[in-house]
């Protein structure tokens, strides 16, 4: 049960940060631009409170909204990165 726990928190803390990025208007994941519905970011916003609630499942309280807020500024980080990596692959640059 823990290792599930573990593993909910990881997957929806970064999905939950995919989310937020897909939801900016100057993303470069999608080729067609940001999420066109009106309420784009409440995927990322669900993902998120999930991602918390497994932490607290794991851990006492400050430190699980610690680790929470670390994984979502660490997947927050990479996916810009990630984004410009796909826009030049999906452009025909060098990986």
């Amino acid at each position: 049960m823990t290792t599930f726990a573990a593993i909910l928190a990881v997957l929806s803390g970064t999905a939950a940060a995919l989310f937020a990025y897909l939801a900016s208007s100057h993303q470069q994941w999608r080729a067609a631009g940001r999420w066109p519905s009106r309420w784009r970011w409440w995927p990322g916003v669900v993902c998120a409170l999930v991602s918390l609630a497994a932490m607290l499942r794991l851990l006492a309280p400050m430190e699980a909204a610690f680790a929470w807020s670390i994984l979502l500024m660490l997947a927050a980080s990479v996916m810009p990165f990630l984004g410009a990596w796909r826009a030049l692959s999906r452009a025909g640059g060098a990986p």
